[in-house]
């Protein structure tokens, strides 16, 4: 879901999101955030600490070349449940 608010730039360029916008995301006074911009768009993304990073969900286990193995045996065993649907 897409949160979407207004904030004022203030006289020094800088840009404050309402406490509802910082929660969501996890901003906090302090942290690092990564600024992206192109013609009429900014976008602002948090940058995860150490800490946060080993917090995350671990996706896969295994070397590279395991990894894509099990892709690879994904991919065909969804190609050929949609071969055998139609």
């Amino acid at each position: 879901m897409l949160n979407m608010d207004e904030a004022i730039v203030g006289k020094k360029g800088e840009i404050i999101p309402k406490k509802k916008i910082r929660n969501i995301v996890g901003i906090s006074p302090g942290d690092r955030v990564l600024v992206c911009a192109s013609s009429n768009q900014l976008i602002i993304k948090k940058i995860l600490s150490i800490d946060e990073i080993f917090e995350l969900p671990i996706i896969s286990a295994g070397t590279p070349s395991e990894i894509e193995s099990e892709l690879e045996e994904e991919g065909n065993i969804q190609k050929e449940r949609s071969t055998n649907d139609q």
